[in-house]
């Protein structure tokens, strides 16, 4: 340390760590730990400190917690503000480098919301691309309304209509409303813009609603979609987010096999993951023709992609999201024929809420 704190007070590199705003030090590693060198930064947060002079207070704590060996990031308050002193000590010296935690809290903050609008890009890209599925499914019963008012009225011109049919009628009408409803929220609670919720997953039902969300691809292209569970431990997570990975996945897969022949099939499964007792796993497997050649090692590449006209951020997004919740993402053949994307995630500790 000895070399840092010559280096450091030097005329450029102390410049060039007053513009960068660093707040650095370099302490003696004695029982009276003097100053040796500090950066303008670090003298304008402890104006009353000089070189050759013993810290006192929560600076002094923190020099001896890092003399210790107490860790590398230590809680330290200067005047009732709180910051973090990383530390660092050999060679007869002790380096403190300070960062403001209210900054350091702002700037995970602005992660976060960055990590969030690129989580909700990617649900409205994904709606964007189901759009032709939403259009028929709203139709379905906007139209078996409309043909029901329509029969109503002429029944009621020609005084033909009973109250008992009309009762009828009016229930077949109202259940086609919820049914329009039904899919607009679903769509709704899929891209709503919120902060991630950690809280224990029911597998199956996102599993479930995941094909719900594509009955009409599924439906159109002929698909045999299937779900399968075994008995799962408790598994952690946010419930869109782990949803959005589905969905993206069972739409590749149903690109995949669209216009192919033979049977097509998507399987969407969930167990406790083979060889590990902290791992559940989830498979989503389709029929499709496989990975090509060449592109195994690129598909979780940005902007990499296989779709004609296709961005490339969906496969990206999706494993960001499986190591947020320190979980693993990877893909494989299917022996049967096409390709298997495994989720592996972490089964929730006992000692977790």
């Amino acid at each position: 340390m000895t070399g840092l704190a010559a280096l450091l007070s030097q005329s450029p590199e102390a410049e060039a760590l007053d513009v960068l705003g660093l707040a650095v030090a370099a302490f003696e590693d004695a029982a009276a730990p003097r100053l040796a060198w500090r950066s303008p930064a670090f003298a304008r947060l402890t104006p009353e400190l000089r070189p050759g002079q013993v810290p006192a207070g929560g600076l002094l704590a923190a020099v001896e917690a890092a003399r210790r060996g107490e860790g590398d990031l230590l809680p330290l308050d200067l005047d009732g503000q709180a910051f973090e002193a990383r530390a660092a000590h050999g060679d007869g010296r002790v380096c403190l480098i300070l960062s403001s935690a209210a900054e350091r809290q702002e700037a995970e903050g602005r992660r976060l919301a960055d990590r969030e609008r690129l989580l909700l890009t990617s649900r409205v890209m994904s709606v964007g691309e189901m759009a032709t599925m939403i259009a028929h499914e709203l139709n379905q019963p906007i139209g078996s309304i409309a043909n029901i008012a329509r029969g109503l009225k002429a029944r009621l011109a020609r005084g033909a209509l009973s109250k008992e049919e009309g009762v009828e009628a009016l229930d077949r009408a109202a259940e086609q409303a919820l049914y329009a409803s039904g899919v607009i929220q679903r769509m709704r609670s899929f891209v709503e813009q919120r902060q991630p919720q950690v809280e224990p997953l029911d597998l199956p039902r996102l599993v479930r609603a995941t094909l719900d969300l594509l009955d009409w691809e599924i439906a159109r292209d002929k698909v045999l979609a299937r779900a399968r569970f075994a008995d799962l431990p408790p598994v952690l997570g946010d419930a869109v987010m782990i949803q959005q990975v589905l969905v993206n996945l069972a739409r590749n897969g149903l690109d995949a096999m669209r216009g192919r022949p033979g049977p097509r099939r998507l399987t969407i499964a969930a167990a406790p993951m083979e060889g590990s007792d902290r791992m559940v796993e989830l498979t989503v497997a389709d029929s499709g023709p496989g990975v090509e050649a060449g592109a195994e090692g690129k598909m979780f590449s940005p902007f990499f992609s296989t779709k004609p006209g296709g961005m490339g951020v969906g496969l990206g997004i999706c494993r960001s999201i499986v190591e947020l919740h320190r979980g693993r993402l990877w893909h494989a053949p299917d022996p049967e024929g096409g390709t298997v994307f495994h989720i592996a995630l972490p089964a929730a500790r006992q000692e977790e809420p």
